[in-house]
C-alpha cells in the first residue's frame, strides 16, 4: 500500500499506514570552495590540429587533468593561451575543484567572457577569476555577473587583480562590493614550456591579474569562518613589487587585498573592496559565513516546498534549519543563532511559511592588542 492515503478514501477493510518522514530531512554537504575560471585555451591532437574544447565546461580536480583537457600554456612572451597558466596557479595555491571554461585565443572579446561566466554561475561555484583580463575588464564582466547570480539564488564571489602599479592608481580601481576582493601587488613565479623541443624552467613576473588566481586558490583552501588573513601563498615566489608600511597601509584602508613578503608572501589582510566604506561585510570571513548560512537554509527548506503547511511540518522545517545552524555554531563559524518558522491564517492561504532567522558569524582577529605592566 502507498504510505499516504486520505480518510474519505477509505472502502476496502484493512490497515493504511501514513508516513510522515519530514522529521527526517537535513542538510547534505555543501561546497565552499569551488573555483570558476574562464581563459583563453588551445589543445591539438596528435596530428597538430586543435581539439575542440570551447563551449563547455570542464570539471578539474588537479593540474595534470587541467593540462590534458586545454593542452600547456604558452611563454609569457606569447601570452595567448593563458588558461592552464592560471589553472597552475590554482593548483599550486591549493584548489582542489575548478570549473573551467575555455574560449578561442584568436576571437575572445569580453561579451565571450560574460557568456562563459553566466553559464559557470549555473554549477556549483563558488569563487571566479578571469586571471587574463585586465582589471578593468575584469571588473566590467564579474560585477554583473556577481549581481545577476545573487539575485537568482547563486551566492559567490569574485577575485581581481590589479594591474597598477601606484598606491592612488590601485585604489582608483576599487570598486566597493561585498563579492569582490581586489588583490594587489603583480607576483613572481615559474613557468615551464617547451622551446624548440626542450622543457624550459624560468621565473616570470606575471601581472596583477595572476594575483587573484593565486588568491582565489588559497582562498578555495579556507572553510568559511577561516580568514585569508596572515596566510601564505605557497605557490608564489616572490612579489614585483614591496609596498612601505605607509603604502599598505593605506592600500587596505582602501579596500585592496594586499600581499606583502614576510617569510614567505602572505595576505596582509583578508577584505573585500567594500572596506573602503567600512560596510558590514568588510571581511572576507563575514561575506562567506553569511553565503554559507544562506546556502545551508536554503537546502533545509527545500525539500518542504509543496508539503503541508501545518504546525507539524513547519517544526520539522525549523528543526532541520536548526540542525545546519548548529553545525555552523560547532564548526565556530557562528557564536550562536535563533530560528522561528511561522505562518499566519494568510500566510497559509498564500502557501507561505515564514523564517525568521537570526545569525551571529564569528569574526577574525585582526589585531592583538598588549598591554605590558613592568614591575
Amino acid at each position: 500500500m502507498a504510505e499516504t492515503f486520505s480518510l474519505s478514501e477509505l472502502i476496502i477493510p484493512g490497515t493504511y499506514i501514513d508516513v510522515r518522514a519530514e522529521g527526517l530531512i537535513g542538510v547534505g554537504g555543501l561546497s565552499t570552495g569551488n573555483i570558476g575560471i574562464v581563459g583563453t585555451a588551445q589543445k591539438l591532437d596528435e596530428n597538430g590540429d586543435p581539439v575542440e574544447i570551447t563551449g563547455e565546461t570542464f570539471i578539474l580536480s588537479d593540474y595534470a587533468t587541467a593540462q590534458e583537457t586545454f593542452g600547456r600554456y604558452d611563454a609569457l612572451s606569447a601570452g595567448t593561451l593563458n588558461l592552464t597558466r592560471a589553472a597552475e596557479l590554482l593548483y599550486r595555491n591549493g584548489a582542489r575543484t575548478v570549473f573551467a571554461r575555455a574560449l578561442d585565443p584568436n576571437n575572445a572579446s569580453a561579451g565571450d567572457f560574460t557568456s562563459a561566466f553566466d553559464e559557470l554561475v549555473k554549477d556549483n561555484v563558488n569563487i571566479l577569476v578571469a586571471p587574463q583580463l585586465s582589471t578593468a575588464d575584469a571588473l566590467d564582466v564579474l560585477t554583473p555577473v556577481l549581481e545577476s547570480a545573487e539575485n537568482n539564488g547563486r551566492d559567490v564571489i569574485a577575485v581581481v587583480g590589479s594591474d597598477a602599479t601606484d598606491v592612488s592608481d590601485i585604489k582608483d580601481q576599487v570598486v566597493s562590493n561585498d563579492r569582490l576582493i581586489l588583490a594587489a601587488p603583480a607576483i613572481v613565479t615559474s613557468e615551464t614550456v617547451i622551446e624548440n623541443g626542450r622543457t624550459v624552467s624560468r621565473d616570470v613576473t606575471l601581472s596583477g591579474g595572476y594575483t587573484a588566481a593565486a588568491a582565489a586558490g588559497l582562498l578555495s583552501t579556507l572553510p568559511p569562518e577561516d580568514s585569508p588573513t596572515n596566510k601564505v601563498l605557497a605557490g608564489v615566489k616572490d612579489l614585483a613589487q614591496r609596498f612601505s608600511y605607509g603604502q599598505v597601509k593605506n592600500l587596505i584602508g582602501g579596500g585592496v587585498l594586499v600581499l606583502e613578503r614576510r617569510q614567505g608572501v602572505r595576505v596582509v589582510r583578508g577584505i573585500t573592496t567594500e572596506m573602503v566604506d567600512n560596510g558590514p561585510f568588510r571581511q572576507i570571513t563575514t561575506r562567506r559565513i553569511t553565503d554559507f548560512a544562506k546556502a545551508g537554509i536554503r537546502q533545509a527548506s527545500n525539500p518542504f516546498i509543496g508539503r503541508l503547511n501545518n504546525q507539524r511540518v513547519r517544526a520539522a522545517l525549523q528543526a532541520a534549519i536548526e540542525g545546519f545552524l548548529t553545525t555552523m555554531v560547532a564548526d565556530e563559524a557562528l557564536i550562536g543563532y535563533s530560528v522561528e518558522v511561522t505562518a499566519t491564517r494568510q500566510d497559509e492561504i498564500n502557501g507561505r511559511a515564514i523564517v525568521n532567522a537570526v545569525i551571529q558569524p564569528t569574526f577574525s582577529i585582526d589585531f592583538v592588542a598588549v598591554t605590558l605592566v613592568l614591575q
